[in-house]
Protein backbone atom coordinates (compact mmCIF):
# COMPACT_ATOMS: atom_id res chain seq x y z
CA UNK A 1 0.00 0.00 0.00
CA UNK A 2 2.93 2.33 0.73
CA UNK A 3 6.39 2.52 -0.83
CA UNK A 4 9.11 1.19 1.45
CA UNK A 5 10.58 4.68 1.91
CA UNK A 6 7.31 5.99 3.39
CA UNK A 7 6.93 3.49 6.23
CA UNK A 8 9.10 5.51 8.62
CA UNK A 9 6.84 8.52 8.16
CA UNK A 10 3.74 6.33 8.46
CA UNK A 11 5.02 4.99 11.80
CA UNK A 12 5.59 8.54 13.01
CA UNK A 13 2.05 9.61 12.10
CA UNK A 14 0.54 6.55 13.80
CA UNK A 15 2.58 7.26 16.96
CA UNK A 16 1.24 10.81 17.03
CA UNK A 17 -2.40 9.89 16.48
CA UNK A 18 -2.24 7.04 19.01
CA UNK A 19 -0.99 9.42 21.70
CA UNK A 20 -3.51 12.02 20.60
CA UNK A 21 -6.39 9.57 21.09
CA UNK A 22 -5.01 8.13 24.32
CA UNK A 23 -4.17 11.57 25.70
CA UNK A 24 -7.54 13.12 24.90
CA UNK A 25 -9.39 10.04 26.10
CA UNK A 26 -7.61 10.09 29.47
CA UNK A 27 -7.00 13.76 30.33
CA UNK A 28 -10.60 14.90 29.82
CA UNK A 29 -12.22 12.46 32.29
CA UNK A 30 -9.24 12.78 34.67
CA UNK A 31 -9.71 16.56 34.74
CA UNK A 32 -13.44 16.24 35.42
CA UNK A 33 -12.94 13.65 38.17
CA UNK A 34 -10.21 15.69 39.87
CA UNK A 35 -12.14 18.96 39.85
CA UNK A 36 -15.25 17.19 41.13
CA UNK A 37 -13.26 15.57 43.94
CA UNK A 38 -11.93 19.02 44.90
CA UNK A 39 -15.48 20.32 45.21
CA UNK A 40 -15.84 22.35 42.03
CA UNK A 41 -19.19 22.54 40.24
CA UNK A 42 -20.03 21.19 36.77
CA UNK A 43 -20.15 24.80 35.58
CA UNK A 44 -16.48 25.27 36.46
CA UNK A 45 -15.62 22.02 34.69
CA UNK A 46 -17.49 23.31 31.65
CA UNK A 47 -15.42 26.50 31.63
CA UNK A 48 -12.18 24.51 31.64
CA UNK A 49 -13.47 22.48 28.69
CA UNK A 50 -14.35 25.71 26.88
CA UNK A 51 -10.85 27.07 27.53
CA UNK A 52 -9.35 23.99 25.88
CA UNK A 53 -11.69 24.35 22.91
CA UNK A 54 -10.69 28.01 22.48
CA UNK A 55 -7.01 27.09 22.48
CA UNK A 56 -7.75 24.42 19.89
CA UNK A 57 -9.57 26.82 17.58
CA UNK A 58 -6.77 29.40 17.65
CA UNK A 59 -4.05 26.78 17.15
CA UNK A 60 -6.01 25.23 14.27
CA UNK A 61 -5.85 28.51 12.38
CA UNK A 62 -2.15 28.96 13.18
CA UNK A 63 -1.02 25.39 12.43
CA UNK A 64 -0.67 25.64 8.61
CA UNK A 65 1.49 28.78 8.82
CA UNK A 66 3.65 27.24 11.55
CA UNK A 67 4.17 24.11 9.47
CA UNK A 68 5.16 26.15 6.43
CA UNK A 69 7.71 28.07 8.47
CA UNK A 70 9.09 25.44 10.87
CA UNK A 71 8.30 22.11 9.24
CA UNK A 72 5.63 19.60 10.13
CA UNK A 73 7.80 17.32 12.25
CA UNK A 74 9.21 20.19 14.35
CA UNK A 75 5.74 21.59 15.06
CA UNK A 76 4.43 18.18 16.13
CA UNK A 77 7.40 17.64 18.45
CA UNK A 78 6.77 21.07 19.96
CA UNK A 79 3.10 20.18 20.48
CA UNK A 80 4.00 17.00 22.37
CA UNK A 81 6.30 19.02 24.64
CA UNK A 82 3.61 21.68 25.19
CA UNK A 83 1.07 18.96 26.02
CA UNK A 84 3.40 17.57 28.68
CA UNK A 85 4.10 21.01 30.15
CA UNK A 86 0.39 21.88 30.27
CA UNK A 87 -0.80 18.62 31.88
CA UNK A 88 1.85 18.02 34.56
CA UNK A 89 1.22 21.31 36.47
CA UNK A 90 -2.42 20.29 36.99
CA UNK A 91 -1.12 18.01 39.74
CA UNK A 92 -0.36 21.09 41.85
CA UNK A 93 -2.56 23.93 40.54
CA UNK A 94 -5.36 25.01 42.87
CA UNK A 95 -6.75 28.17 41.23
CA UNK A 96 -9.37 27.98 38.51
CA UNK A 97 -7.63 30.63 36.33
CA UNK A 98 -4.52 28.45 36.46
CA UNK A 99 -6.52 25.40 35.38
CA UNK A 100 -8.13 27.34 32.55
CA UNK A 101 -4.76 28.56 31.30
CA UNK A 102 -3.35 25.03 31.41
CA UNK A 103 -6.36 23.64 29.56
CA UNK A 104 -6.09 26.46 26.98
CA UNK A 105 -2.46 25.47 26.32
CA UNK A 106 -3.41 21.80 26.18
CA UNK A 107 -6.07 22.51 23.55
CA UNK A 108 -3.51 24.55 21.60
CA UNK A 109 -1.12 21.57 21.72
CA UNK A 110 -3.68 19.02 20.55
CA UNK A 111 -5.17 20.85 17.56
CA UNK A 112 -2.01 21.01 15.40
CA UNK A 113 -1.48 17.28 15.95
CA UNK A 114 -4.91 16.76 14.33
CA UNK A 115 -4.25 19.18 11.48
CA UNK A 116 -0.73 18.08 10.64
CA UNK A 117 -1.39 14.38 11.21
CA UNK A 118 -4.30 14.39 8.77
CA UNK A 119 -2.39 16.31 6.11
CA UNK A 120 0.69 14.11 6.60
CA UNK A 121 -1.18 10.82 6.22
CA UNK A 122 -2.75 12.15 3.02
CA UNK A 123 0.66 13.18 1.71
CA UNK A 124 1.97 9.64 2.26
CA UNK A 125 -1.00 7.83 0.72
CA UNK A 126 -1.25 7.47 -3.03
CA UNK A 127 -4.70 7.67 -4.61
CA UNK A 128 -4.75 3.90 -5.22
CA UNK A 129 -4.63 3.10 -1.47
CA UNK A 130 -5.69 6.34 0.21
CA UNK A 131 -8.93 4.91 1.60
CA UNK A 132 -7.15 2.06 3.40
CA UNK A 133 -4.24 4.15 4.69
CA UNK A 134 -6.49 6.89 6.10
CA UNK A 135 -8.76 4.18 7.56
CA UNK A 136 -5.82 2.74 9.52
CA UNK A 137 -5.08 6.23 10.85
CA UNK A 138 -8.73 6.81 11.81
CA UNK A 139 -9.10 3.37 13.41
CA UNK A 140 -5.95 3.86 15.48
CA UNK A 141 -7.25 7.17 16.83
CA UNK A 142 -10.67 5.73 17.71
CA UNK A 143 -9.23 2.63 19.38
CA UNK A 144 -6.79 4.64 21.50
CA UNK A 145 -9.51 7.13 22.43
CA UNK A 146 -11.64 4.22 23.69
CA UNK A 147 -8.69 3.05 25.81
CA UNK A 148 -8.36 6.52 27.35
CA UNK A 149 -11.03 6.09 30.07
CA UNK A 150 -9.46 2.75 31.02
CA UNK A 151 -6.14 4.55 31.48
CA UNK A 152 -7.93 7.17 33.60
CA UNK A 153 -9.24 4.42 35.87
CA UNK A 154 -5.69 3.10 36.20
CA UNK A 155 -4.17 6.53 36.90
CA UNK A 156 -6.83 7.22 39.55
CA UNK A 157 -5.12 4.62 41.74
CA UNK A 158 -2.19 7.04 42.15
CA UNK A 159 -3.95 10.38 42.73
CA UNK A 160 -0.74 12.10 43.89
CA UNK A 161 1.02 11.34 40.59
CA UNK A 162 -1.87 10.96 38.13
CA UNK A 163 -1.31 14.15 36.10
CA UNK A 164 2.47 13.72 36.20
CA UNK A 165 2.10 10.27 34.69
CA UNK A 166 -0.51 11.43 32.19
CA UNK A 167 1.65 14.35 31.06
CA UNK A 168 4.69 12.12 30.71
CA UNK A 169 2.69 9.90 28.38
CA UNK A 170 3.01 12.44 25.57
CA UNK A 171 6.80 12.26 25.69
CA UNK A 172 6.54 8.65 24.53
CA UNK A 173 5.58 10.00 21.12
CA UNK A 174 8.86 11.86 20.63
CA UNK A 175 10.93 8.82 19.52
CA UNK A 176 8.14 7.79 17.15
CA UNK A 177 7.97 11.17 15.41
CA UNK A 178 11.76 11.33 15.28
CA UNK A 179 11.62 8.21 13.10
CA UNK A 180 10.23 10.34 10.28
CA UNK A 181 12.52 11.17 7.39
CA UNK A 182 13.98 14.69 7.16
CA UNK A 183 11.40 16.67 5.23
CA UNK A 184 11.61 19.26 2.52
CA UNK A 185 10.48 22.63 3.91
CA UNK A 186 6.72 22.89 3.47
CA UNK A 187 7.06 26.37 2.00
CA UNK A 188 9.07 24.88 -0.87
CA UNK A 189 6.47 22.14 -1.33
CA UNK A 190 3.74 24.78 -1.57
CA UNK A 191 5.75 26.97 -3.96
CA UNK A 192 6.83 24.06 -6.18
CA UNK A 193 4.22 21.31 -5.90
CA UNK A 194 5.00 18.02 -7.58
CA UNK A 195 3.15 17.53 -10.87
CA UNK A 196 0.21 15.16 -10.70
CA UNK A 197 0.69 11.62 -11.86
CA UNK A 198 -0.26 10.91 -15.47
CA UNK A 199 -3.95 10.32 -15.93
CA UNK A 200 -4.95 11.93 -12.62
CA UNK A 201 -6.55 15.35 -12.22
CA UNK A 202 -4.42 18.16 -10.84
CA UNK A 203 -4.86 19.06 -7.21
CA UNK A 204 -5.37 22.53 -5.79
CA UNK A 205 -2.23 23.61 -3.92
CA UNK A 206 -2.58 27.37 -3.34
CA UNK A 207 -6.25 27.88 -2.54
CA UNK A 208 -7.37 30.43 0.06
CA UNK A 209 -9.35 29.46 3.17
CA UNK A 210 -12.57 30.82 1.63
CA UNK A 211 -11.83 29.17 -1.70
CA UNK A 212 -11.49 25.80 -0.01
CA UNK A 213 -14.81 26.21 1.80
CA UNK A 214 -16.52 27.02 -1.50
CA UNK A 215 -14.91 24.17 -3.43
CA UNK A 216 -15.36 21.38 -0.88
CA UNK A 217 -18.41 21.98 1.34
CA UNK A 218 -19.22 18.26 1.51
CA UNK A 219 -15.90 17.56 3.26
CA UNK A 220 -16.70 20.04 6.02
CA UNK A 221 -20.35 18.99 6.30
CA UNK A 222 -19.29 15.33 6.55
CA UNK A 223 -16.91 16.23 9.36
CA UNK A 224 -19.56 18.35 11.09
CA UNK A 225 -22.07 15.51 10.91
CA UNK A 226 -19.79 12.89 12.42
CA UNK A 227 -18.44 15.20 15.13
CA UNK A 228 -22.03 15.88 16.21
CA UNK A 229 -23.02 12.22 15.80
CA UNK A 230 -20.08 11.05 17.90
CA UNK A 231 -20.61 13.41 20.82
CA UNK A 232 -24.42 13.34 20.74
CA UNK A 233 -24.66 9.55 20.65
CA UNK A 234 -22.07 9.07 23.39
CA UNK A 235 -23.78 11.69 25.56
CA UNK A 236 -27.47 11.01 24.95
CA UNK A 237 -27.89 7.48 23.55
CA UNK A 238 -27.59 5.83 27.00
CA UNK A 239 -30.17 8.28 28.40
CA UNK A 240 -32.61 7.72 25.53
CA UNK A 241 -32.16 3.95 25.85
CA UNK A 242 -32.81 3.98 29.61
CA UNK A 243 -35.90 6.15 29.09
CA UNK A 244 -37.13 3.39 26.76
CA UNK A 245 -36.75 0.81 29.54
CA UNK A 246 -33.25 -0.51 28.85
CA UNK A 247 -31.02 -1.35 31.83
CA UNK A 248 -28.17 1.01 32.63
CA UNK A 249 -25.46 -1.54 31.84
CA UNK A 250 -26.99 -2.42 28.46
CA UNK A 251 -27.56 1.25 27.64
CA UNK A 252 -23.91 2.09 28.36
CA UNK A 253 -22.78 -0.94 26.37
CA UNK A 254 -24.77 0.39 23.41
CA UNK A 255 -22.45 3.40 23.16
CA UNK A 256 -19.41 1.10 23.24
CA UNK A 257 -20.85 -1.07 20.44
CA UNK A 258 -21.35 2.06 18.34
CA UNK A 259 -17.67 2.98 18.80
CA UNK A 260 -16.62 -0.61 18.08
CA UNK A 261 -18.42 -0.49 14.73
CA UNK A 262 -16.70 2.79 13.92
CA UNK A 263 -13.27 1.32 14.68
CA UNK A 264 -13.79 -2.11 13.11
CA UNK A 265 -15.36 -1.23 9.76
CA UNK A 266 -13.17 1.65 8.58
CA UNK A 267 -10.54 -0.46 6.80
CA UNK A 268 -13.17 -2.48 4.94
CA UNK A 269 -14.96 0.69 3.84
CA UNK A 270 -11.61 2.23 2.88
CA UNK A 271 -10.96 -0.81 0.68
CA UNK A 272 -14.33 -0.31 -1.00
CA UNK A 273 -13.50 3.37 -1.58
CA UNK A 274 -10.18 2.46 -3.19
CA UNK A 275 -11.82 -0.03 -5.55
CA UNK A 276 -15.21 1.55 -6.32
CA UNK A 277 -14.57 5.27 -5.83
CA UNK A 278 -14.46 7.38 -2.70
CA UNK A 279 -17.31 9.71 -3.63
CA UNK A 280 -19.68 6.83 -4.47
CA UNK A 281 -18.94 4.90 -1.26
CA UNK A 282 -19.17 8.01 0.94
CA UNK A 283 -22.56 8.96 -0.51
CA UNK A 284 -23.76 5.39 -0.02
CA UNK A 285 -22.70 5.53 3.65
CA UNK A 286 -24.57 8.83 4.05
CA UNK A 287 -27.72 7.35 2.52
CA UNK A 288 -27.46 4.27 4.76
CA UNK A 289 -27.19 6.51 7.83
CA UNK A 290 -30.31 8.39 6.70
CA UNK A 291 -32.14 5.05 6.33
CA UNK A 292 -30.86 3.55 9.59
CA UNK A 293 -31.30 6.46 12.00
CA UNK A 294 -35.15 6.51 11.97
CA UNK A 295 -35.14 2.80 12.95
CA UNK A 296 -33.35 3.49 16.25
CA UNK A 297 -36.40 3.81 18.56
CA UNK A 298 -37.97 0.57 17.28
CA UNK A 299 -34.84 -1.60 17.27
CA UNK A 300 -34.10 -0.85 20.93
CA UNK A 301 -36.67 -3.48 21.85
CA UNK A 302 -35.04 -6.22 19.74
CA UNK A 303 -32.00 -7.75 21.53
CA UNK A 304 -29.39 -9.09 19.15
CA UNK A 305 -30.64 -7.08 16.19
CA UNK A 306 -30.10 -3.89 18.22
CA UNK A 307 -26.41 -4.64 18.70
CA UNK A 308 -25.88 -5.48 15.00
CA UNK A 309 -27.73 -2.30 14.06
CA UNK A 310 -25.51 -0.12 16.27
CA UNK A 311 -22.34 -1.76 14.94
CA UNK A 312 -23.31 -1.07 11.32
CA UNK A 313 -24.59 2.45 12.09
CA UNK A 314 -21.33 3.33 13.86
CA UNK A 315 -19.28 2.05 10.93
CA UNK A 316 -21.29 3.93 8.29
CA UNK A 317 -21.29 7.18 10.27
CA UNK A 318 -17.55 6.94 10.96
CA UNK A 319 -16.86 6.29 7.29
CA UNK A 320 -18.39 9.64 6.35
CA UNK A 321 -15.63 11.33 8.38
CA UNK A 322 -12.85 8.97 7.28
CA UNK A 323 -13.73 9.47 3.62
CA UNK A 324 -13.89 13.24 4.14
CA UNK A 325 -10.21 13.00 5.13
CA UNK A 326 -9.60 10.87 2.04
CA UNK A 327 -11.32 13.50 -0.11
CA UNK A 328 -9.06 16.24 1.24
CA UNK A 329 -6.03 14.31 -0.01
CA UNK A 330 -7.66 13.65 -3.38
CA UNK A 331 -8.50 17.30 -4.02
CA UNK A 332 -5.73 19.31 -2.34
CA UNK A 333 -1.96 19.37 -1.90
CA UNK A 334 0.72 21.64 -0.40
CA UNK A 335 -0.55 24.65 1.53
CA UNK A 336 -4.15 23.95 0.50
CA UNK A 337 -3.95 20.47 2.07
CA UNK A 338 -2.77 22.02 5.34
CA UNK A 339 -5.65 24.51 5.20
CA UNK A 340 -8.35 21.92 4.50
CA UNK A 341 -6.97 19.81 7.36
CA UNK A 342 -7.22 22.90 9.56
CA UNK A 343 -10.80 23.50 8.46
CA UNK A 344 -11.66 19.86 9.16
CA UNK A 345 -10.27 20.23 12.68
CA UNK A 346 -12.14 23.52 13.16
CA UNK A 347 -15.38 21.98 11.89
CA UNK A 348 -14.89 19.08 14.31
CA UNK A 349 -14.25 21.36 17.31
CA UNK A 350 -17.23 23.60 16.63
CA UNK A 351 -19.66 20.79 15.81
CA UNK A 352 -18.67 18.61 18.77
CA UNK A 353 -19.44 21.60 21.01
CA UNK A 354 -22.53 23.04 19.32
CA UNK A 355 -24.08 19.72 18.23
CA UNK A 356 -24.70 18.32 21.73
CA UNK A 357 -25.78 21.73 23.03
CA UNK A 358 -28.38 22.16 20.27
CA UNK A 359 -29.55 18.54 20.57
CA UNK A 360 -29.91 18.81 24.34
CA UNK A 361 -31.94 22.00 23.97
CA UNK A 362 -34.27 20.40 21.41
CA UNK A 363 -34.66 17.24 23.52
CA UNK A 364 -35.48 19.28 26.61
CA UNK A 365 -38.38 21.00 24.86
CA UNK A 366 -39.55 18.31 22.42
CA UNK A 367 -38.52 14.96 23.92
CA UNK A 368 -35.76 12.37 23.55
CA UNK A 369 -36.96 11.13 20.16
CA UNK A 370 -35.74 14.38 18.61
CA UNK A 371 -32.13 13.27 19.08
CA UNK A 372 -32.60 11.11 15.99
CA UNK A 373 -34.31 13.94 14.09
CA UNK A 374 -31.41 16.35 14.64
CA UNK A 375 -28.80 13.82 13.51
CA UNK A 376 -30.94 12.72 10.56
CA UNK A 377 -31.21 16.34 9.38
CA UNK A 378 -27.42 16.77 9.51
CA UNK A 379 -26.86 13.49 7.64
CA UNK A 380 -29.36 14.54 4.96
CA UNK A 381 -27.61 17.90 4.59
CA UNK A 382 -24.33 16.07 3.93
CA UNK A 383 -25.95 13.73 1.37
CA UNK A 384 -27.53 16.65 -0.51
CA UNK A 385 -24.25 18.57 -0.55
CA UNK A 386 -22.26 15.51 -1.63
CA UNK A 387 -24.74 14.70 -4.39
CA UNK A 388 -24.67 18.27 -5.71
CA UNK A 389 -20.87 18.29 -5.70
CA UNK A 390 -20.80 14.93 -7.50
CA UNK A 391 -23.25 16.19 -10.13
CA UNK A 392 -21.24 19.39 -10.64
CA UNK A 393 -18.00 17.41 -11.04
CA UNK A 394 -19.59 15.11 -13.62
CA UNK A 395 -20.92 18.12 -15.56
CA UNK A 396 -17.45 19.68 -15.67
CA UNK A 397 -15.94 16.36 -16.83
CA UNK A 398 -18.45 16.12 -19.69
CA UNK A 399 -17.49 19.57 -20.95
Amino acid sequence: MLPRSAWRDFTAVIFSVALLGLGLGSTMPLTALTLTARGFSPEVIGWTVAAGALGGVLATVAAPALALRLGRRNVMLGCLLLATLSVMPLQYLQSIPGWMLARFLFGAAMAPLFVLGESWINTLAGDHARGRIVAIYSTCFTACQVLGPLLTDLLARWPEQSFLLCGGLFLLGVPGIMLARPEQPASQQAAHPAPPAPGTPGKQSATSWLGIIRSAPAILLGTAFFASFDTVMLSFLPLVAMDAGMSQSRALASASILLAGDAALQFAIGWLADHFGRRRVQLLCGMLVCLLLPLLPWLMQLPGLWEVYLFVLGGCAGAIYTLSMVASGELFSGAALLRISGLISLSWNLSSSLGPAATGLVMQHAGGSWMVAVLWGMALLFVVSGWRQRTATQAVALH
